[in-house]
């Protein structure tokens, strides 16, 4: 039985299916190195929330978790049920500027965008793509965590730079290409 099947949902759930086993994106962020201890979190795109349930026990103060798929969502809600720490979700459709600002706090000290550009890129464009990195850039006071294909790379590393943030550590995923870039304030 699934996950997602043992939380109750029956339906077929689009994203699910994920190239890479949560195990290894878990082990991915951990190669950022980042310390999660007493922070503010935003997971923009937050699939079912598997990694934000690890992110939540690393001791973070509060996560912030939004998606643009109400099963998702969903989905995470329910994991959630269990998590102690302080928390919020959010269904939004990230390629929204005006509702992703009406649910963002002001500052957060780690954003993490993990697989999410590509998505917004081919379904929206580029600018909708780079107009919400700017927006989650700009709530940044910390860290900011993208993951992608090297083909989104560029416009990933150029949009944030350009918010003010500078690169300060590049991953590899040992078992996908996929590539995770830390920016700081």
């Amino acid at each position: 039985m699934t996950l997602l099947a043992t939380l109750g949902l029956r339906t077929k759930i689009q994203g699910t299916q994920v190239g890479r086993p949560w195990r290894q994106r878990i082990e991915d962020l951990d190669a950022c190195a980042i310390d999660y201890a007493g922070k503010t979190v935003l997971d923009a795109g937050c699939n079912v929330g598997i990694l934000a349930y690890e992110i939540a026990k690393r001791g973070v103060a509060f996560i912030h978790l939004l998606d643009g798929s109400r099963e998702m969502l969903r989905a995470a809600k329910l994991i959630f049920r269990a998590v102690e720490t302080p928390h919020r979700l959010d269904l939004v459709d990230l390629a929204n500027d005006r509702k992703l600002r009406e649910v963002l706090r002001p500052g957060y000290d780690i954003v993490q965008l993990l697989a999410v550009y590509q998505h917004v890129a081919r379904a929206r464009g580029d600018r909708a793509a780079r107009r919400m990195l700017t927006t989650l850039a700009e709530r940044c006071t910390g860290t900011f965590v993208a993951a992608s294909n090297p083909d989104f790379l560029p416009a990933i590393a150029d949009t944030l730079t350009a918010s003010g943030l500078r690169l300060a550590r590049e991953t590899a995923s040992p078992a996908r290409q996929v590539r995770h870039l830390v920016f700081r304030r």
